[in-house]
């Protein structure tokens, strides 16, 4: 395991990248979007050229060849492999789609071809949890690992803590991404170089030792889930009284993140632990 290297699977525009690069992580950037690889590319050029940045233009897949990649022009962050997903986008107002034909590969074989990082963030769209797994049998594993966690199928939930605790990884921390814009690096960096940074809406965030709150067991995080659930089910995307910005879930998040500007970052709470804000999860994982 390299403990100088990350990989943002799923770069989109380079958000996350721009971030691990300024840490002075060495970052493997993989993207199914050929433009967004060529936008990462001249935008990091000297990176690129130093060794610093790889990009890899591919869909991570289990199944190598060609694949079908589904574009969505209007929100650019959903795209994806998986028609299901593609499905439910157009649900939730997705703009006028497009299908691309991409190269695929295994995220497992791209990891033996560029090296095992210390911290591997997966967001691509509906397929996290299919390259989450293609990671059994690898002889060493990143020592962590992020995903977007399922909030409306619990049985995908279960399936993805036990491909976890399959894998190794026996610590949890639970992050609502929507408040992700109120994270702040610690003065005393814990990962790589400290950093001044605001991260934007729709990055990822902090990772590694640098995360917020405390890390959960197994259980612990399947119990602060629970709670994100029951949220979702009455008022989430498809809940009882429906989703969207005028919905009381998303209001109610709203004031809760309000409150947490005003106590300041250092403030921060796991929102997962009260009645959780609207937003997406990842699940952070650790090993022992």
């Amino acid at each position: 395991m390299d403990k100088t290297l990350i990989y943002d699977v799923g770069a989109h525009k380079g958000e996350d990248t721009e971030f691990y690069l300024k840490k002075g992580f060495r970052v493997v950037a993989i993207e199914a979007m050929p433009e967004f690889c060529e936008s990462i590319s001249k935008r990091f050029s000297e990176h690129v050229s130093s060794g610093a940045l790889t990009v890899i233009n591919v869909a991570v897949s289990n199944s190598p060849g060609n694949v079908k990649f589904y574009v969505d022009d209007r929100v650019s962050e959903w795209g994806t492999t998986n028609p299901d997903w593609s499905e439910r986008n157009k649900n939730f107002g997705a703009g006028k789609g497009r299908t691309l034909t991409i190269p695929a590969a295994k995220l497992a074989d791209i990891l033996n071809e560029h090296g095992v990082p210390r911290y591997c963030k997966i967001d691509i769209e509906g397929n996290d949890l299919e390259a989450l797994a293609s990671l059994e049998g690898l002889r060493e594993l990143p020592e962590f690992v992020s995903i977007e966690s399922d909030k409306t199928s619990w049985k995908k939930l279960i399936e993805e803590f036990e491909t976890f605790e399959k894998l190794g990884y026996r610590k949890y921390k639970i992050l609502d991404q929507s408040l992700v814009s109120m994270q702040k690096c610690p003065a005393a960096p814990k990962e790589g170089n400290f950093v001044d940074w605001r991260f934007k809406t729709g990055s990822s965030g902090l990772f590694g030792d640098e995360l917020p709150g405390r890390w959960l067991s197994a259980l612990e995080a399947i119990e602060a889930y629970k709670s994100i659930f029951r949220g979702y089910a009455i008022n989430g995307d498809l809940g009882l009284f429906g989703g969207g910005p005028k919905s009381m879930f998303n209001m109610v998040g709203k004031i809760q993140e309000k409150v947490f500007r005003l106590k300041g970052s250092k403030h921060y709470l796991n929102p997962a632990m009260q009645f959780p804000p609207p937003g997406w999860y990842d699940t952070h994982a650790a090993r022992e």
